[in-house]
């Protein structure tokens, strides 16, 4: 999914989108892009022995999209059909085999989400009105250059696409991207001293390739869009020690603990023990016990 992509990975791309099952979703081959970006998986038995294994290792290592909010380039860039996001039932409906969904298949060559994005983005224009009869500048231009019978539907039909996606992943939304670096750079300016100011930054920028990770456990993530505003516009500081510790680490036993000291007798001083729920290790402990600390400022 970039420039920089190896030849290689065009003809297992080719591949994987000609072996699939014969209950695939996405009927047709040119809407396959990525399997590890939309719903659609090839067909493992049929694909050569070194691409069945990069499935197989993919799998077992838990790689799929993931992380706390992404730029806009980047979620542009992904496929907008079969986007693995969204709820199944939902974008398979969508796409379903139509007048409308042909055209913007073949005649608009929308693939991207940022092609939707644009695409959609028509409907916005003052001159537009929701009639096929639409006469303003766009939809003039879709009917003779793209001989589209009908821009207004294959406009709608482009936002309701988008209008799936999770917030985290769509473009139109406020993001963490919008206001982070400012926020930082007051950081630097606000007269703390004798402190290295933590970078609250969360945003994955880049091509498509980095929003991947591994070693992930499956469950659902959060879908919304995270809130990293500072709620406060004077900034203060506390020292603060923090720890965390784990009984029998690595084991089925494991339990683990979180520690925020503040000062002897201080009422903010905390100790806990982690839930069952979260991973029970020294790393986990250590990281609550950072949010407890980061939690102790108003």
């Amino acid at each position: 999914m970039g420039q920089t992509r190896p030849w290689w990975a065009y003809f297992a791309d080719a591949l994987y989108a000609h072996h699939v099952p014969k209950d695939c979703k996405v009927k047709d081959i040119s809407l396959r892009l990525n399997p590890f970006l939309q719903h659609w998986k090839p067909s493992k038995r049929a694909l050569p022995l070194e691409l069945r294994a990069m499935i197989e290792v993919a799998a077992k290592y838990g790689l799929r999209p993931e992380g706390l909010a992404f730029a806009r380039t980047t979620l542009r860039r992904i496929p907008m059909w079969d986007h693995r996001e969204t709820d199944p039932i939902t974008i398979h409906r969508l796409a379903t085999k139509s007048a409308v969904t042909t055209c913007l298949k073949h005649k608009h060559t929308l693939r991207t989400v940022g092609d939707f994005e644009s695409f959609a983005a028509k409907l916005s224009n003052p001159q537009h009105r929701p009639t096929r009869d639409c006469t303003c500048k766009a939809c003039e231009q879709m009917i003779t250059e793209k001989r589209c019978a009908n821009p207004h539907r294959c406009f709608d039909r482009a936002k309701a696409f988008l209008d799936a996606l999770p917030p985290k992943w769509d473009p139109r939304r406020e993001h963490p991207e919008d206001y982070e670096e400012k926020q930082m750079n007051e950081l630097f300016t606000a007269g703390v001293k004798d402190g290295r100011i933590f970078d609250r930054t969360v945003t994955t920028y880049g091509g498509v390739g980095n929003i991947f990770r591994i070693f992930t456990d499956g469950r659902p993530t959060h879908q919304g869009v995270l809130d990293m505003r500072l709620q406060s516009d004077r900034y203060s500081e506390l020292t603060v020690a923090t720890d965390g510790s784990c009984l029998n680490n690595g084991e089925r036993s494991a339990r683990a603990g979180a520690g925020v000291f503040v000062g002897n007798n201080d009422p903010r001083n905390r100790s806990v023990r982690l839930p069952e729920a979260l991973s029970q290790s020294n790393q986990t402990g250590e990281a609550v016990a950072t949010y407890l600390a980061s939690s102790l400022i108003d």
